[in-house]
């Protein structure tokens, strides 16, 4: 029988152990021994220490381990149920595998009935008892005082230094924000500018699938000092290298991680658990179409990877303390059109982008070809679509030299530009 969703629990609640206050099913509902035996140590050790760590499972309860569940194999099975559980309700996850406990139970009694162990009045009665059972689960029902401080949202947005755009687009704790433009119109050093910005009030993660650490970083210095990158290894005078080193001490005090190396949604995942149980943090990922997948997704085609992935990344931006701004390319049939304003249809490999996203943010040069030889252009931010405010477009000015983007003193903003055709 497939213990996977007994798998998926068990992931769930190493990676977020604050979950193990929803637990309401016991190790014997779940049919694997070995699963059994797991739960039962995650259940002893919350209550014994009011966390989860697999390491202090081993140390703590070493004595319980025997030649039936030997440590290395209970390890390696916690480990591969953390890198491939998708973040999913623990309610569902407990509620189905009770469910399949009870069926469980009502086949067996029927089975001992055709093999005449009970009587025909004895498989009623059973059948009666194990069908009214069930499991007490949070009926996700709010108080009043509950209701009004998740409706207050006052200290919950998330205030960028782009005002206009900060203004419109109302981005918010929780929000998963897609950020799209064609080839070379600035994707990363947008976000880079929101990191860099952001990084001052809240922890912030990069996962650049893209660039190397030195190149990122490099970025980051020319934004916050304003030096352009030709100058960050050659500064022509004493000033701007005492700038460069300025920007260096702030770059290094703001919290910022970032990993450069190739990623998988269960390597995300478990970063940004680990990350989010400290503060609210902002991730940033560049970009969706770089993230691997496991070895089970392998037959996937590219659109089924996408969908799975966005899915999987708004359940973490549900679920943890987290906010996630995902960096994604358009569909190359943009080049071939006309009119080259970009428009949520064209977001590139899965339509569960658009339909996942809170915040739709398409990055637009109006005159790409003209612009090409320009240090210094302007780009329109077209939010096409907006769960907390309005849809429309906002203008930065983009210096290509330093990679900063910056608020134009006019800026105005038309709620039907973005329709256009």
């Amino acid at each position: 029988m497939d213990n996977q969703i007994e798998l998926d629990l068990i992931g769930n609640l190493i990676l977020n152990p604050e979950s193990m206050k929803k637990i309401v099913i016991s190790p014997e509902n779940l049919f694997d021994y070995k699963n059994k035996f797991i739960l039962e140590l995650l259940i002893r050790q919350f209550k014994e220490y009011g966390t989860i760590n697999t390491i202090g499972i081993i140390e703590n309860y070493k004595y319980l381990f025997t030649q039936k569940f030997q440590i290395n194999e209970i390890l390696q099975i916690m480990n591969l149920a953390m890198a491939d559980a998708p973040i999913t309700d623990v309610d569902y996850l407990q509620q189905t595998i009770f469910e399949r406990y009870v069926r469980k139970l009502i086949l067996d009694e029927i089975n001992k009935f055709k093999d005449s162990k009970i009587s025909e009045n004895e498989l009623f009665e059973n059948l009666h008892k194990f069908e009214s059972m069930s499991i007490k689960v949070n009926d996700h029902r709010l108080s009043s005082d509950e209701l009004f401080s998740l409706i207050n949202s006052k200290n919950k947005n998330i205030n960028l230094k782009f005002l206009k755009l900060s203004e419109c687009a109302n981005i918010q704790e929780h929000d998963l924000v897609v950020i799209a433009a064609r080839p070379g119109i600035g994707k990363t050093g947008f976000i880079l500018n929101i990191l860099e910005d952001l990084s001052s009030k809240y922890n912030c993660i990069l996962f650049n699938m893209e660039m190397s650490e030195k190149q990122v970083y490099q970025r980051l210095i020319s934004i916050n000092s304003g030096t352009p990158m030709k100058y960050l290894n050659n500064a022509e005078t004493t000033y701007q290298e005492k700038c460069i080193k300025e920007s260096c001490n702030q770059i290094a005090n703001k919290k910022i991680k970032i990993y450069s190396q190739g990623q998988t949604i269960s390597t995300i995942r478990r970063k940004i658990v680990s990350e989010s149980k400290k503060e609210h943090t902002i991730v940033f990922i560049d970009y969706v179409g770089l993230i691997s997948t496991s070895s089970s997704d392998r037959k996937l085609s590219l659109y089924e990877k996408i969908t799975s992935i966005v899915k999987d990344l708004r359940q973490i931006s549900l679920e943890n303390d987290c906010t996630i701004f995902l960096v994604s390319q358009l569909n190359r049939q943009v080049e071939n059109q006309k009119d080259k304003t970009p428009k949520i249809s064209d977001l590139k490999e899965s339509g569960e982008l658009e339909q996942s996203a809170t915040t739709v943010l398409l990055l637009h040069d109006e005159n790409h070809d003209k612009n090409l030889s320009k240090s210094e252009i302007e780009i329109s931010v077209i939010i096409g679509k907006n769960r907390n405010g309005r849809v429309g477009i906002t203008r930065l000015n983009y210096n290509k030299e330093n990679q900063q983007f910056s608020d134009i003193k006019k800026t105005v903003v038309n709620n039907n530009d973005w329709r256009k055709e």
